[in-house]
């Protein structure tokens, strides 16, 4: 299943403990990547928000996945997971 997650610098999170730990952070996630687990990975207009695309079972899945990563791991991230589905919509455009 496809997974879109947002992932947003938490609330009250140190600035030099995200700086301290970001190699490691870059480091996990490309290995996903590698694993083909994230699919793709996407920089927001929001300071302090990525966005992932991951192939994961389901949301809890993927939050598994995404709570190993270092600073999701120490609170410094959040996360929030939605699962996507195609888009069934356009077969009203072809019903009589």
């Amino acid at each position: 299943m496809k997974i879109l997650a947002l992932i947003t610098v938490a609330a009250g999170a140190g600035m030099d403990s995200i700086r301290n730990g970001l190699v490691d952070e870059l480091k996990a996630s490309w290995e996903l990547y590698r694993s083909d687990v994230l699919r793709e990975a996407y920089a927001t207009q929001s300071p302090g928000r990525i966005a992932f695309v991951l192939e994961a079972q389901d949301a809890a899945h993927a939050a598994q996945i995404l709570g190993r990563l270092p600073l999701v791991a120490a609170g410094c991230f959040t996360i929030d997971i939605t699962e996507l589905r195609p888009f069934g919509n356009w077969s009203l455009l072809f019903q009589a």
